[in-house]
């Protein structure tokens, strides 16, 4: 190895390191039908929620 650019004869690891490797980030999740149905109800006891409070004057 030749001398680097920092004054080492055998190279640092900064002038010689390998190269760096692509990592890959998993694929976003795709929405299921459970998902959809698990929100949609959500939506609907929130909805619930909100009309009893009316109801009840809180």
């Amino acid at each position: 190895m030749s001398e680097c650019k920092h004054g080492l004869k055998g190279g640092c690891s900064y002038c010689h390191a390998p190269s760096p490797t692509v990592v890959r980030q998993p694929p976003a999740k795709k929405r299921t039908k459970a998902s959809a149905l698990s929100e949609k109800m959500n939506d609907r006891m929130t909805a619930l929620k909100r009309r009893l409070r009316e109801i009840r004057g809180e």
